[in-house]
C-alpha cells in the first residue's frame, strides 16, 4: 500500500468501529422507541422523523437507555462526525473560492457552508470598518483599496492611479493578488527578503516583521534590503537563490569570534553593523530534522499527505476535550519512514502541541509570530537527556556507527564527522573511549524495560444531565502492527554504550548551535 492508501484505510477502519459503536447503541434505544410506539397503537418513526412530532406523540429522548449509554451515544456520534471529516480529506475536491451573498439563515455554529439557492443578480458586497477589530461592530462603509502609502495604484479600466479595488461580486480577491505580486510592489518583497533575513541572522533588517513600514522600526541596512529585494525580482522571484546569496555571503560565512571583539561590543553593543556572527540555536524543526539527517533514518520524500511523528506517550493518549467530548487519541504514522520525514509535514493538531517541538520554542498555530522565542529553560536540558524521542535517536544513531564502522575508535571519528563534521581531538577520543568503556560496564548490569504499546484505552467521562460517570473504550488499530523504532531492550549492551555517546553528541552545544 502506498502512504496515501495506508492512511485512508486507517481513517476508514476508525470511521467503521465508531459507527459500530454508535450503532450498537442506537439499536438499543430504537428498540425500545418501537416498543413505546406498539404500546400506544402508533405508527414508529425514527430518531430524525420523530423530533417534529409533538411531546405527547414521541418517546423521550433517549428512550430506553441508561446513564451510559447516553454518555457512550454522544462520544460515538461525534467519533463517527470527526472521522467523516477526515475521510473527506482523501475524495478528489477541488479547493475553489465561493463569490455571492451570504445565506441570511447561516448561524455561526454551522458545520458546513450553505450556499444560497437562488442568487439576487442585484447584491453587491458590503465592506465596513470593524470598530476595534470585531467582526460585529461594523462602523463606516467603504470600499475595498490597497494601501496607497506604498504609491502602487491598483490598474484598472476606469483609472490608472486608483487604490480601489473592483466593488463587483468577482475580481476583488484577483485584483488584490495582482496588486501585491507586482515587481514594483515596494511592500511585498522587502517583507519577504526582511523575514528570511531574519530566519539566518535571528535579527531582522527591520526589526517588526509583523509591522514592517513607517510604524515598525526603521531598517538597520536599507541600501542592503533594496538590493536583496531587487535581487529577488530580477531573478523571477527564486527564494532558493536568495537562500544561496544570503549564505554564501562574507557578512554569513563570519566567524563568531574575532580579536577585537569587546571593543566591538562596545561600539556596537546590539550587532546592527553585523560586525560578528552571533550564534544561533537551531529551532525546533532543524533539530528533530538533524537527528533524523544524522541517524540515517531521514527520508527526503517530498510532499503527500501529513505524516505523524512519535510523540510523548502520555501527551499523546491524554483526554483532550473537544466540544462536550474527547477527541480521538493520537496515533502516530505505523511505519518509520513514514514518521520519519522532514518536521514541516507533521500533522499540527491545534489543542495538542508536540511537547518536543513545542519545549524548542515551535510557535503556536493560532497566533501570528512576528519572532520565535529562543529560550533556554531546564526542561529542555532533561528533555534531551531523557525522553524516548532523543533516546530513541541516540540508539538509531548507534546502530548506524557500528554498521559503517568496525573498532570503537573509528565509531567516535564516524559520529564526531556526521554530528560536528569534523574529528575528535586526541583527548576528546581518549575521553569518549572511557566513556564507553564506562558504560558498558553499567549497562551488563541493569536490564532495560521493554516497551508496550496500548490496542485500546478505557476512557471515564461525565454524562451532561445526570452527572453520572461512565467508560467507554477506545480502540488504536494503529499499535496493533506497529514498527516502532528500536528500543535500548532490543539491542545489546555494546550498543546501548555506544547510543549513550551519542546521547552525549547530541546533548551539545556544538550540534545545537550554528557558529
Amino acid at each position: 500500500q502506498s502512504d496515501f492508501e495506508h492512511e485512508q484505510a486507517h481513517v476508514s477502519q476508525m470511521l467503521k468501529n465508531a459507527e459500530e459503536q454508535r450503532n450498537r447503541v442506537y439499536y438499543k434505544q430504537e428498540q425500545a422507541a418501537k416498543a413505546w410506539f406498539a404500546e400506544r397503537g402508533l405508527e414508529y418513526k425514527d430518531e430524525g422523523a420523530r423530533q417534529k412530532l409533538p411531546d405527547e406523540e414521541k418517546p423521550p429522548r433517549h428512550v430506553g437507555l441508561n446513564a451510559t449509554d447516553k454518555g457512550q451515544y454522544k462520544v460515538y456520534k461525534q467519533d463517527v462526525w470527526i472521522w467523516t471529516r477526515r475521510l473527506e480529506r482523501f475524495e478528489p475536491m477541488i479547493q475553489g473560492v465561493y463569490n455571492g451573498q451570504d445565506d441570511p439563515l447561516r448561524y455561526p455554529g454551522s458545520r458546513k457552508l450553505r450556499i444560497i439557492e437562488k442568487q439576487d443578480p442585484d447584491w453587491k458586497p458590503e465592506s465596513f470598518i470593524l470598530m476595534g477589530g470585531a467582526l460585529e461592530a461594523e462602523g463606516e462603509s467603504v470600499q475595498p483599496g490597497v494601501l496607497s502609502a506604498t504609491g502602487l495604484p491598483v490598474p484598472s479600466e476606469e483609472s490608472s492611479q486608483s487604490f480601489l479595488l473592483p466593488n463587483s461580486i468577482d475580481g476583488r480577491r484577483l485584483a488584490l493578488a495582482k496588486w501585491i505580486a507586482q515587481d514594483e510592489n515596494p511592500l511585498t518583497t522587502r517583507s519577504i527578503v526582511n523575514r528570511i533575513w531574519q530566519n539566518h541572522f535571528g535579527q531582522a533588517i527591520a526589526r517588526n516583521p509583523n509591522n514592517f513600514g513607517a510604524k515598525g522600526a526603521k531598517p538597520t541596512h536599507p541600501k542592503l534590503l533594496d538590493y536583496l529585494a531587487s535581487s529577488l525580482v530580477e531573478h523571477d522571484w527564486k527564494i532558493k537563490r536568495l537562500h544561496k546569496l544570503i549564505m554564501t555571503s562574507k557578512t554569513y560565512m563570519q566567524s563568531t569570534q574575532r580579536d577585537d571583539l569587546q571593543q566591538l561590543r562596545q561600539a556596537d553593543p546590539n550587532n546592527e553593523l553585523l560586525g560578528v556572527f552571533l550564534p544561533r540555536r537551531l529551532t525546533a524543526e532543524e533539530i528533530r530534522d538533524s537527528f533524523l539527517a544524522i541517524t540515517g533514518e531521514f527520508n527526503p520524500m517530498m510532499g503527500g499527505l501529513p505524516v505523524r511523528p512519535e510523540i510523548n506517550m502520555e501527551v499523546a493518549l491524554q483526554p483532550r476535550m473537544i466540544q462536550f467530548s474527547l477527541a480521538p487519541a493520537y496515533q502516530p504514522s505505523p511505519k518509520p519512514e513514514m514518521r520519519n520525514r522532514r518536521t514541516i509535514y507533521a500533522y499540527r493538531v491545534r489543542g495538542q502541541a508536540d511537547p518536543f517541538l513545542e519545549l524548542f520554542n515551535q510557535p503556536n498555530p493560532n497566533d501570528s509570530c512576528e519572532m520565535r522565542d529562543s529560550l533556554t529553560v531546564t526542561p529542555q536540558a532533561l528533555t534531551l537527556l531523557n525522553s524516548d524521542v532523543v533516546t530513541d535517536r541516540s540508539i538509531a544513531f548507534a546502530q548506524r556507527l557500528q554498521s559503517e564502522r568496525e573498532t570503537l575508535e573509528q565509531q567516535i571519528q564516524r559520529a564526531y564527522s556526521l554530528t560536528y563534521g569534523r574529528s575528535p581531538s586526541r583527548s576528546a577520543l581518549s575521553r569518549l573511549k572511557k566513556y564507553v568503556a564506562e558504560m558498558r560496564e553499567y549497562h551488563s548490569k541493569v536490564e532495560p524495560v521493554a516497551v508496550d504499546y496500548p490496542t485500546e484505552l478505557v476512557r471515564t467521562l461525565v454524562e451532561e444531565f445526570s452527572g453520572e460517570p461512565f467508560n467507554y473504550v477506545e480502540k488504536l488499530p494503529v499499535f496493533e502492527a506497529y514498527q516502532a523504532d528500536t528500543k535500548a531492550a532490543d539491542v545489546d549492551v555494546n550498543t546501548r554504550a555506544l547510543a549513550d555517546l551519542c546521547l552525549l553528541l547530541f546533548n551539545s552545544s556544538e550540534f545545537m548551535y550554528l557558529y
